[in-house]
């Protein structure tokens, strides 16, 4: 029964910050299959979730609030001007490279979501990118010996 909760852990870590549910499913000495799976499953868990749910928040608040009539240009600031190149250059595959490593999983579906039209694309995207993600750290953990427990 102790490893459904280990397992459940990781899912839940997995589907909001994927690095955390990796590193602890290498603080629980888990197997690469047991790895792979709690981590990328509940990192994809995460994904469909918030892909519908900010689906769902957006049609509410288009309800409730009314669409403002533009009256002028937007204030280009130098967050906002690095934000639009890197979105402009790199686009979908960027943001689903760095979703398991800077970005959380609400936060990359989200950008993700608002770029790209197609569902499907970005669970693709995202599933690859979780998955390059997971067997590099586990493979990395495993090679050079690095016990997860010892780093904190």
């Amino acid at each position: 029964m102790e490893i459904w909760w280990k397992a459940l852990t990781v899912i839940l870590w997995s589907s909001f910050k994927f690095m955390v549910g990796v590193f602890t499913a290498l603080g629980f000495n888990f197997s690469f299959p047991e790895t792979f799976m709690s981590a990328v499953g509940g990192g994809m868990l995460g994904v469909l979730v918030y892909l519908y749910v900010w689906e769902i928040i957006i049609a509410l608040w288009r309800k409730v609030v009314p669409k403002k009539k533009h009256t002028g240009g937007i204030k280009i600031n130098k967050l906002r001007r690095v934000i639009v190149i890197i979105v402009r250059r790199y686009e979908l595959y960027g943001i689903a490279a760095l979703t398991p490593v800077l970005l959380s999983v609400p936060l990359g579906t989200i950008l993700a979501a608002s770029i790209e039209h197609s569902k499907w694309r970005i669970k693709l995207f995202m599933f690859i990118s979780f998955t390059v993600w997971c067997c590099m750290l586990f493979a990395l953990s495993r090679i050079f010996g690095v016990a997860v427990q010892e780093l904190f």
